[in-house]
């Protein structure tokens, strides 16, 4: 079986999701997002303050966390399956797992926040205001009831933070990376190229990439453990 297999399969999820063909629910999912965004960018203020993890704290949240341009980047994704053969003989298979990795929490959280906004759409007092308050999303999260679901997003990225320290920080791996520069343009695959080069700069200043996930994943347990304990204002605004 192809090594990007398991990729296959992640895109082929994305595509399924149903705010491509319903412009309400697209709209109410980038609501969740924006939220989203913002909630975590208070939660980890002290993490995301630290000079060394300012390029990853953008990675993460713009990038990583299911960033504007994912449609753009799962196009390339798909034309790299088409050629896995030849992506096999130049990348190592670890290297293509940790970027299934990533996929599937991007996939993941895009469609945790679906399921919220499906929620939002079928509330018959939403007013289709853009921009939600904690309460509003509190409601949601009680009536999804994602606790597992959210609890396993941060298993997988606690396991791709040690994916990236083992495999990613190779030094041969980075430098063969600078060298394709040229063929990716040539190739038409840029978008995806500046992706992963942004990683890389993301991850140098970092001691450890597997170490500031793991900050990142206490906090957001504690937040789901507060938000589902009752415990007011749980995001400690």
């Amino acid at each position: 079986m192809s090594s990007f297999a398991p990729m296959q399969a992640l895109l082929l999820r994305y595509h399924a999701l149903e705010f491509h063909h319903n412009p309400q629910l697209a709209a109410r999912l980038l609501a969740v997002q924006n939220w989203q965004k913002k909630r975590m960018e208070h939660t980890h203020r002290a993490l995301f303050a630290v000079p060394a993890h300012q390029l990853m704290t953008q990675y993460f949240l713009t990038r990583l966390y299911a960033g504007p341009d994912f449609a753009i980047l799962a196009n390339q994704f798909e034309r790299v399956i088409a050629k896995a053969q030849k992506f096999e003989k130049l990348v190592p298979a670890s290297t293509i797992r940790t970027g299934c990795d990533g996929i599937e929490l991007a996939v993941l959280a895009i469609e945790l926040d679906q399921q919220l906004a499906e929620l939002l759409l079928q509330d018959p007092l939403d007013n289709t205001a853009l921009e939600l308050d904690d309460d509003a999303v509190i409601a949601l999260y009680h009536k999804a009831n994602q606790v597992e679901a959210r609890l396993h997003q941060l298993d997988l990225l606690d396991k791709l933070g040690y994916s990236l320290d083992k495999y990613v920080r190779s030094f041969v791996l980075q430098s063969a990376f600078k060298m394709a520069k040229g063929a990716a343009k040539r190739h038409d695959f840029e978008p995806m190229y500046a992706f992963l080069d942004e990683g890389f700069a993301a991850m140098k200043p970092l001691k450890s990439a597997e170490e500031f996930v793991g900050v990142f994943t206490q906090q957001e347990r504690q937040v789901i453990e507060r938000v589902h304990a009752g415990t007011p204002n749980p995001f400690e605004r």
